[in-house]
């Protein structure tokens, strides 16, 4: 969308004509909207709910970043609804059966926007899960600076795959911190490009996780609800009433308050959505849990609560670029480890994936051979044997066909994913040791 600069003007948030030199602010707001088709209750309800009321409280945020926004009509509904507001739009599209779900409004004019999708990214096999299929992303929108003396703003907003259990193979851990490690990467390319770097969405990965620590550790983002409130106990939050879990512990997923999680345990209540943001460039003035109301006779906006924050963008010229401090780098060598020792662990399930789909590829062409030879002998004694010898041979034919392409076309790409993803932490590994021994 192209508007005139008298048109740009006008739509300016407030906060965005702060004068050189004191730094400009900007108010965020992230949002998984649970938008998947035929699974969400009150899917469509809820998403015009959540257009409506953005547009009621426009006001509050200069940039939105939604997550799980899986049907087009509900995307074309919120759209319409604020376009007033937020001239500023983009959907994300990549992806085999949707698109990831991303999306951002603004009131800052986009300069330019680029997906990039994790190489490690569960397994078509799950295919009841759908990570796979939607095609887990980063989306990176790159905005214009709010005045000559502020940097430009880079969003990256993400949902990371999600965790179906606490432990085990079905937790996704290495996956999600593979992505962080991808993420932190991108991260600091931005950074080093001279963009203020937020980092907002589902990140599926909780305080003092190793996808966490990636990626905050691993760059100079710092977790915006931590910069104002410090690092908490996470043990002492979940032991709190449901209304401190979210005043003081910022939880925001699988709280009894939300309808869609009140089955839940209190202790399950954690904070799952972020804004990571750049430290040596913003610094947090606001943060809270939004989206806690509920719509009449339906229920909570999503089964996650909303997290905002308002940032401070540093001037130009009061800038000052951060290094790690040798406790920090010791720290990481740690956490390389970890997370190699995730990647060998990981490695052999990936390997024995491929290895069973790959046999039961061969037996069914075995299978299948022996069908045709024995068939023919059957169907003289009793002919309605044919019948079952096709159902057979097609049953066989289809689920062999299926784990020989995951086999050999996904189960190759992901071991070799998994390869360059130990290569790049063994590099990193390497170069911080000399850093912390020399």
């Amino acid at each position: 969308m192209v508007m005139s600069e008298s048109e740009s003007d006008l739509l300016k948030p407030e906060g965005h004509s702060a004068k050189p030199g004191s730094g400009s602010k900007i108010k965020f707001l992230t949002l998984n909207t649970w938008g998947l088709k035929f699974v969400s209750k009150f899917r469509k309800d809820r998403l015009r709910a959540i257009g409506d009321k953005i547009r009621l409280e426009h006001f509050k945020y200069d940039v939105i970043a939604l997550q799980e926004v899986w049907c087009k009509e509900d995307w074309d509904y919120i759209e319409e609804t604020v376009s007033d507001f937020f001239p500023y739009r983009r959907i994300f599209y990549s992806g085999i059966i949707t698109g990831p779900g991303l999306a951002i409004l603004s009131k800052i004019p986009i300069d330019s926007t680029f997906l990039y999708r994790f190489p490690i990214n569960g397994r078509p096999s799950a295919f009841w899960r759908g990570d796979w299929f939607v095609g887990k992303s980063v989306a990176v929108t790159l905005l214009r600076p709010l005045d000559d003396d502020s940097f430009p703003l880079a969003i990256l907003n993400s949902h990371m795959h999600a965790p179906y259990s606490l432990e085990g193979d079905a937790a996704y851990t290495c996956h999600r911190s593979c992505q962080a490690w991808d993420f932190a990467k991108l991260s600091k390319l931005l950074s080093k490009a001279g963009y203020a770097v937020v980092i907002v969405g589902d990140l599926n990965s909780r305080p003092g996780s190793l996808p966490h620590k990636f990626l905050t550790l691993e760059t100079t983002l710092i977790d915006s609800w931590e910069q104002l409130n410090g690092v908490q106990d996470l043990n002492k939050i979940k032991n709190l009433s449901p209304d401190l879990q979210i005043e003081i512990g910022g939880t925001t997923c699988d709280s009894t308050l939300n309808t869609w999680r009140s089955n839940r345990h209190p202790t399950e209540a954690c904070r799952l959505d972020y804004a990571l943001i750049d430290s040596s460039k913003l610094k947090t003035l606001e943060a809270k849990v939004d989206f806690t109301e509920q719509i009449p006779e339906i229920g909570s906006y999503s089964d996650h609560f909303a997290y905002s924050c308002t940032l401070q963008i540093s001037s130009k010229n009061s800038y000052k670029s951060l290094t790690r401090s040798n406790s920090i780098t010791v720290n990481t060598v740690e956490y390389y480890d970890e997370m190699l020792e995730l990647l060998r662990n990981y490695n052999k399930t990936a390997k024995w994936q491929k290895s069973w789909r790959g046999w039961h590829f061969i037996l069914s062409i075995v299978l299948l051979i022996i069908i045709h030879i024995v068939a023919p002998f059957t169907s003289q004694r009793a002919s309605w044997s044919s019948v079952f010898w096709v159902f057979s041979a097609t049953i066989i034919s289809i689920t062999g066909l299926i784990d020989g392409l995951i086999s050999y076309l996904f189960g190759r790409s992901e071991i070799r994913a998994l390869e360059e993803v130990k290569q790049e932490v063994l590099d990193a590994k390497r170069s911080l040791q000399t850093i912390v021994y020399n």
